[in-house]
């Protein structure tokens, strides 16, 4: 059976390479794969930028009661039994942005160009191209158990800490500071 599966950010800030950098790159071969330009505004991931210095990409979180789907009127989203997830039909998809208002995540958008709606489909079931292409290896392609896991640990982390600084670490994982005074 297969299991439904999501692109998660999986941040290590411990690490040199383990925090978004914010080179968009995720950005630019999602739209060259999906529409065969470098074009970010067409792109299915986004990078949100939380603060100076602080990149986080977003994906669509492959709901299990999609917003999107419930809100569409003309069945334009539907449910793809292969890879579990809700997927958009252009040929249905009118540009009513009924789903981009219903989305929580913010994530569906409308391509600019098609005045379609747009959301991750997970590369139809291939390594999705965000995953592969991103050089800090921060995009992680998961299944609901282990983006659950993932972050309950961050949630705990965050509220487990009275340190301001961890509080405010995108991902809540143990500040680089502290590891390496437990070195010392």
């Amino acid at each position: 059976m297969t299991k439904k599966k999501r692109v998660v950010y999986s941040n290590r800030p411990w690490e040199a390479t383990g925090i978004c950098s914010g080179c968009r790159l995720c950005e630019l071969w999602c739209s060259l794969s999906k529409n065969g330009s470098f074009n970010p505004r067409r792109s299915r991931v986004r990078i949100v930028e939380l603060g100076t210095g602080i990149d986080v990409p977003v994906t669509c979180q492959q709901c299990q009661d999609p917003a999107c789907q419930a809100s569409c009127k003309f069945e334009a989203l539907s449910y793809h039994e292969k890879l579990k997830i809700v997927v958009v039909d252009e040929e249905k998809c009118t540009g009513c942005r009924a789903c981009v208002g219903a989305c929580p995540y913010g994530i569906i958008t409308m391509d600019p160009v098609t005045h379609k709606a747009i959301k991750c489909d997970l590369c139809n079931g291939e390594e999705p191209v965000c995953v592969s292409i991103c050089p800090s290896n921060v995009l992680a392609l998961v299944d609901d158990v282990e983006a659950g896991e993932v972050n309950r640990r961050r949630l705990a982390t965050l509220l487990a800490s009275d340190d301001q600084f961890q509080r405010y670490m995108p991902g809540g994982e143990e500040p680089i500071q502290k590891k390496l005074e437990k070195r010392g």
